[in-house]
């Protein structure tokens, strides 16, 4: 098979990145012709907050040229330590400026935001940091939509955001959707067999129980914490 024209889809992986986030997203695009992926890394081996070892494809100073920007959101210490590696910040800055997209997904978004890419569109994050995301709103001018969506898509902007972690499969179909139309994306969906139908309906905090989704926002209190933190710094 021919793939000289496949859109190559780079994800930008670092220490503490959340698993699904880049795996889940790669499959989709793996499973639909037309694209191929790749793992970028500052190191080969990379730790994921579920304590699972990848091995990159590529390092920053060997990776091939990227069509698409994938970042994808992690743990605390993993978002806030890359917002502040300008090494991956630089890598990420100079490939935005040929790619035809660029996105994220979970707390990937800070990260954009901490490169400078995430400008004047709209965008989400995940659920317990969509206000933490919005003390950005003026400095970025950024557009946050309400409740919690799924995924976010800035068409002018060529700008993606996704919700947390399962969500970067609904948001890699629906990129799929946009660049290879209804009939890729739906053999796409069958061949994953991806027909979500979860025993429960607690999935954001518009389904879950409140008192659970206050216990789940209290444990964030230090990742909003930290975050903040690193936001004040960009910002001044």
């Amino acid at each position: 098979m021919d793939t000289t024209n496949d859109i190559i889809v780079g994800f930008a992986l670092y220490q503490g990145c959340t698993l699904v986030d880049f795996a889940g997203a790669t499959q989709v695009f793996s499973s639909c012709d037309g694209f191929k992926t790749i793992w970028l890394a500052t190191e080969e081996t990379i730790t994921t907050t579920e304590g699972v070892s990848v091995v990159s494809n590529y390092t920053f100073s060997n990776a091939p040229k990227v069509d698409i920007l994938f970042v994808p959101g992690g743990g605390p210490d993993g978002v806030v330590g890359t917002m502040q590696n300008e090494t991956y910040l630089n890598y990420i800055r100079k490939i935005a400026e040929t790619t035809i997209w660029n996105g994220s997904v979970c707390t990937g978004a800070f990260i954009l935001a901490a490169a400078g890419i995430l400008k004047n569109c709209l965008a989400t994050t995940y659920w317990s940091q969509i206000p933490t995301l919005g003390l950005l709103s003026d400095y970025l001018q950024l557009k946050i939509p309400p409740s919690y969506p799924r995924f976010s898509i800035d068409m002018e902007r060529k700008i993606f955001t996704g919700g947390g972690i399962s969500s970067s499969l609904d948001l890699a179909l629906e990129m799929v959707l946009i660049l290879k139309g209804l009939e890729a994306a739906q053999t796409t969906q069958l061949f994953i067999q991806y027909q979500p139908n979860p025993p429960i309906d607690a999935g954001d905090p518009d389904h879950a129980p409140q008192y659970i989704t206050d216990k789940m926002r209290k444990e964030d209190e230090g990742f909003s914490e930290a975050l903040t933190l690193q936001i004040e710094k960009i910002i001044n």
